[in-house]
């Protein structure tokens, strides 16, 4: 048995109209998501030799991290950067993501008088890698990884099957790939986890970073494993 098979054609749930304005945990969303980088890498300012302490740059180019990382000489006025802070070189790519934190508001009132931000406009999503490609379908990952990833083996991953209109292929959600996303970054589809795939996922997060049970994902996951 794997965890698609026990959920069967109940994955997933289409959102009424009066609730596809919530981001609530589960919910399916687009946005950029960005790799993170094993190469340390900056934007650099190119500064001419007659603009020594100018604090305005119009051309950079890409450095690897020195010895003089976040410990710049000079402000940037335009585009903005402190002597502490660099331009990092990342990629990124519009793929679907799976709300995990919603954005939990916090009243600016209760820092009054300080200038410290204390509400961002953040929430945490997971990102979703297909597990072939969307254009050919030519698989990407072993049959045997993904029979183990179906099987639950793994408390970080959760398998998530295609579904016409949202997922073009079988996918692959990555709770070790994390991001804070800037709300409005964020397209939200119709679609959001079934209720009981979500209670499972809630768990499984909960599991992940306390390692404590039992739970429903552990007993299903025992189910599924045989265990």
């Amino acid at each position: 048995m794997f965890i698609d098979e026990f959920f069967d054609s109940a994955f997933y749930k289409e959102l009424p109209l009066e609730e596809r304005n919530q981001l609530k945990f589960g919910r399916v969303c687009w946005t950029h998501a960005y790799y993170p980088h094993e190469n340390l890498q900056f934007f650099r300012p190119v500064i001419e030799s007659t603009e020594k302490t100018s604090t305005i740059a119009s051309k950079f180019q890409i450095e690897a991290a020195g010895a003089d990382a976040f410990r710049r000489t000079l402000p940037l006025g335009a585009p903005r950067l402190e002597t502490n802070e660099e331009f990092l070189v990342v990629r990124a790519k519009i793929r679907p993501t799976i709300v995990v934190q919603p954005e939990l508001p916090i009243s600016s009132t209760v820092n009054r008088g300080y200038p410290g931000r204390v509400h961002r406009t953040r929430c945490t999503v997971a990102q979703v890698f297909g597990l072939a490609d969307t254009a050919t379908h030519r698989a990407e990952f072993s049959p045997v990884f993904v029979e183990r990833v179906r099987r639950m083996e793994y408390p970080q991953l959760m398998f998530l099957p295609k579904r016409a209109g949202l997922f073009e292929v079988d996918s692959l959600l990555r709770l070790d790939e994390l991001q804070s996303v800037f709300v409005p970054h964020l397209e939200p589809t119709k679609f959001a986890l079934a209720n009981e795939v979500e209670d499972i996922l809630i768990e499984q997060v909960q599991f992940l970073f306390t390692r404590k049970g039992p739970n429903s994902y552990t007993e299903l996951r025992q189910l599924i494993l045989g265990i």
